[in-house]
């Protein structure tokens, strides 16, 4: 806020000004021998109406000036209210009322939106633990009637996984309140998660070389499963010839755990690459014929910035998909270990 400034938006003060200015001046014309009487008459307006405008420029600039640096402390910007002064003049006191009826307006808003959201969620998921009997028992009579399999049970599986990651999404935003942190066998859920995908693999002859994957580290078991499985699963939905090839490993580092997912697919375009964590980008590849939905990626990286692991990807296109997962190991860890 400038001075300058203040003057252009205050113009009709400046002309009514003016205008008395020039109805004295007249009227001293008409007094004999009143030259330098207009002078000063003149000067001293002029000054009056610099001091009067500019102590109030001063008192606003000062009073925004204070509203700006309690903004640059505030985390919660909708809160400033709460610190603001009640004022000393009508015009503080009246915008400190205007922004109190904005705070509760929005909260309010925030209120509803945030019942309406648990509902969803609620119903959500709700329908997936309910859908998840009728899938369960089609898996059962598919296994008594293995002769009429023709498919149905690897395209069960992927309806699951469907299910799962619905689940899964439903939940994203309230991860802390739904994991639980401890040590976990890196081994068993890479284990898990490729169990859980045995039907789809093994119908694609993939090979598997799992290794050096006996390391503990800590996360919640259930959301890593998930975050694995994924990934294995755009491994599989990415393989062009038939060939997958698909390599786990991990490795330590002084200050933490790699966990690398290695495929041998089509890859990714490096103009791509560093997008394929936004949300419903499926990237060239997943527009031809993959029916991808660009969820799957978003969802890892969402869950893994919530469990406080890092995951990056490495890929050239026709050449195949590195993500790496890093597990940190705190100093307190260490010394729990040790």
């Amino acid at each position: 806020m400038r001075y300058g400034q203040y003057i252009r938006e205050h113009k009709m003060w400046v002309a009514i000004f003016a205008y008395l200015l020039c109805s004295i001046e007249i009227f001293l014309l008409t007094i004999k021998g009143s030259g330098w009487l207009m002078v000063y008459v003149a000067a001293a307006c002029a000054f009056a109406f610099f001091i009067g405008t500019y102590v109030d420029y001063k008192r606003w600039a000062k009073y925004f000036g204070h509203i700006d640096n309690l903004m640059k402390d505030l985390d919660k910007k909708y809160l400033l209210c709460e610190l603001l002064e009640q004022g000393e003049v009508q015009e503080e006191k009246r915008f400190k009322e205007i922004l109190y009826d904005m705070e509760v307006s929005m909260n309010e808003r925030v209120s509803k939106h945030r019942r309406s959201s648990k509902e969803y969620k609620e119903y959500i998921e709700s329908w997936v633990h309910e859908i998840k009997l009728p899938i369960a028992t089609m898996k059962m009579i598919l296994a008594n009637h293995k002769e009429q399999d023709l498919g149905l049970e690897e395209e069960l599986g992927r309806l699951e996984g469907y299910v799962e990651q619905a689940l899964f999404y439903a939940r994203s935003n309230d991860v802390e309140k739904d994991y639980l942190i401890n040590e976990v066998n890196l081994e068993k859920i890479v284990q898990e998660a490729i169990l859980k995908r045995k039907k789809a693999l093994r119908n694609m002859k993939a090979g598997i070389d799992l290794h050096d994957l006996e390391q503990s580290i800590y996360s919640d078991s259930k959301w890593l499963e998930f975050i694995l499985g994924q990934l294995i699963d755009n491994s599989i939905k990415y393989d062009e010839e038939g060939k997958l090839r698909l390599e786990i490993y991990s490795e330590k580092k002084d200050n933490a755990v790699l966990l690398h997912i290695k495929d041998n697919g089509c890859g990714i375009k490096s103009s791509e690459v560093g997008r394929v964590f936004d949300k419903g980008f499926t990237g060239s590849n997943g527009r031809v014929g993959k029916n991808s939905t660009g969820i799957g990626l978003y969802l890892c990286k969402k869950l893994c910035d919530r469990l406080e692991h890092n995951i990056k990807i490495e890929s050239q296109e026709g050449q195949g998909t590195t993500v790496t997962i890093v597990f940190p190991i705190s100093d307190m860890v260490q010394m729990v270990d040790e």
